[in-house]
């Protein structure tokens, strides 16, 4: 196969499993020649057989998830690549590929966060972002604003976890979307200095100095403000209470996360929260679908 004869190989690997037909790597190394030689309904079949055998690899399921890709099964693609994710986090090129299924889906958000929470990984630890032009393109396409009878307004907006976490792509001011940690457990939305500078955002300050606890568990002089505007993925809310500290990370809180109804899923070792938003949402923090 490391030629790149994928007939030899397709003839090569039929051969083999008929004498070891239990054999699962095989199986799935079938698939993978079939897969590259576009073959992808016989890949298919491969793919699934070694699935059932107990053959469970980052690549498998990645190869997997193309063959379902290129014959329109895009939601069964999308579901094998975040099992692809899941077993490594670092594989770019499913996660830039899944984030276009998930476009083409019309899950701009869920992408949009699938895309941001990486690249934020990256820049903590001093590295560019990856994936900044495939986020300005998807948030280019995205809509900002839909009428009210859209349908695409009532769709809950959905979040895979990842390292452990939850992350809801928030926007605040004129910041690209940024991916926030949801955060049940913190009282209020938090964000660090720079970011609510950068972001050029309107708000009010309520307190200028707040000794506050962090994740860390550390106690940090913090400033309470109010942020006017902040949008969580197709959703909008106002006046928002926020802690901005220089070591805040990006959290959204119960201040925020109480406006909706959360529900969570576990489906063949992917854990997903949904957010959908309350209905009767009191008018000094209002939440509309965009």
């Amino acid at each position: 196969m490391s030629e790149r004869n994928w007939e030899c190989a397709e003839s090569d690997w039929s051969q083999y499993i008929k004498l070891r037909p239990n054999d699962g790597r095989a199986i799935a190394n079938y698939g993978f020649a079939l897969h590259f030689d576009g073959n992808d309904q016989a890949a298919i079949r491969q793919f699934e057989t070694a699935i059932s055998q107990g053959e469970g690899t980052y690549d498998l399921f990645a190869a997997y998830a193309d063959s379902l890709a290129n014959i329109g099964r895009t939601k069964a693609a999308i579901d094998w690549s975040y099992k692809a994710l899941q077993l490594v986090p670092s594989l770019v090129d499913v996660r830039g590929n899944l984030a276009k299924l998930l476009v083409h889906q019309k899950k701009y958000y869920e992408a949009l966060a699938l895309l941001a929470e990486f690249d934020q990984h990256l820049e903590a630890e001093g590295h560019p972002p990856y994936f900044k032009g495939q986020r300005i393109a998807i948030e280019s396409t995205a809509p900002r604003r839909l009428p009210a009878n859209d349908d695409q307004q009532s769709d809950p907006l959905r979040m895979v976890e990842f390292n452990g976490h939850f992350f809801a792509p928030v926007r605040i001011g004129e910041s690209p979307v940024a991916a926030f940690v949801v955060d049940t457990g913190a009282s209020t939305v938090t964000l660090d200095d720079d970011f609510l500078v950068a972001s050029k955002a309107k708000y009010t300050i309520a307190r200028v100095h707040a000794p506050v606890k962090i994740a860390d568990g550390s106690v940090v002089d913090a400033k309470l403000v109010a942020i006017d505007h902040m949008e969580i993925g197709n959703y909008e809310l106002d006046d928002v209470p926020a802690v901005v500290c220089g070591t805040c990370a990006l959290l959204l809180g119960e201040n925020v996360l109480s406006h909706f109804d959360m529900s969570a899923t576990k489906v063949q070792g992917v854990n997903a929260l949904t957010l959908h938003p309350h209905t009767g949402i009191p008018d000094a923090t209002s939440v509309r679908g965009r």
